[in-house]
């Protein structure tokens, strides 16, 4: 497609982008790059894949789904929307909270060469970027049943990686508005985990003290409530687009999504600076913790940053 005269110069400029951004990541990230994304798929929907997550209603422990190769998961996809709301309406009524997400992307982990996708391709070169090293980084090191190991390690390497390939090129504007939606996204995640872990605290004391199911229902509306009221009456203008999360529909599904993906990523961020923040010795320790017994993982993991996803 790049040598092919028929292909739109706008498409051609994002297809070199891209290797562009694969080079980088094999030569400074220490990223597996090699093979991947070498074909383009023009899809007809902003998303690829629909991902299904249930939790209960009163706890945070997810629903589990267990597959060859990628182990047991807190997710699962459709690549139809009908057919994950329909699971998800299976399982609401099965009372589980429940959550259907679009993904723009997603890794078979070095098994496939993996495609370019319309669904992120056009995405702002930044977000493109962080994307990219997110999904390699899941060939570099995947955990077979661990998701919030895995995504709070991509999502760190995707960030740190887009920082530096941002600041070796000429796009000042790009970074300032990247640095800009980290910083808001950063936040949210922050206020988030912390409402989460009040939730999780309250859920536990009333159990202990025998509540009932009435008595967690009322604790929930009131937990959900106080939550939506301290983010409305906090967050900046900016922060305005991420107002729909806490509007819509409680579910614990939902705050899963945000600990997975971020919940240990002060973990992360302290043994890639004890790494002197190299990437090879980084992905070195990360393998060595990958191959540790659950318990001893997350006892490592906390030394070295508290991860804010302990109540699950």
């Amino acid at each position: 497609m790049l040598a092919d005269p028929a292909t739109p110069d706008a498409l051609r400029d994002r297809l070199a982008l891209v290797q562009d951004m694969l080079t980088f990541a094999e030569d400074e990230l220490a990223l597996p790059a090699e093979g991947q994304y070498q074909h383009y798929v023009a899809l007809d929907r902003d998303a690829v894949v629909y991902n299904v997550m249930a939790a209960p209603r009163h706890d945070f422990t997810p629903l589990l789904w267990c597959f060859p190769i990628a182990g047991c998961v807190a997710y699962r996809g459709y690549f139809e929307r009908s057919r994950a709301e329909a699971k998800a309406a299976e399982l609401a009524d099965d009372g589980f909270d429940v959550h259907v997400g679009g993904a723009a992307a997603y890794s078979t982990l070095g098994w496939f060469s993996d495609p370019l996708l319309s669904s992120f391709l056009w995405r702002d070169e930044a977000d493109l970027a962080e994307l990219l090293f997110h999904e390699l980084a899941h060939v570099r090191v995947y955990l077979p049943g661990d998701t919030a190991f895995n995504e709070s390690y991509a999502t760190f390497v995707g960030r740190e990686g887009a920082r530096r390939w941002l600041a070796g090129r000429d796009m000042n504007d790009h970074r300032q508005r990247w640095e800009s939606r980290t910083q808001l996204r950063q936040g949210f995640v922050d206020f988030v985990l912390q409402w989460r872990s009040k939730m999780a605290e309250r859920y536990q004391a009333l159990r202990e003290d025998g509540a009932g199911v009435t008595a967690l229902d009322a604790a929930r509306d009131e937990l959900w409530s106080g939550m939506r009221e301290a983010w409305l009456g906090q967050r900046p203008p900016a922060a305005a687009p991420y107002d729909g999360f806490f509007l819509a529909e409680p579910s614990n599904a939902r705050l899963n999504t945000v600990a997975d993906y971020h919940g240990q990523l002060p973990a992360f961020a302290a043994l890639f600076a004890a790494a002197g923040e190299d990437f090879d010795t980084f992905h070195a320790e990360v393998e060595a913790l990958a191959q540790m017994s659950a318990e001893h993982r997350a006892a490592r993991l906390d030394r070295e940053g508290p991860a804010q996803d302990s109540n699950r």
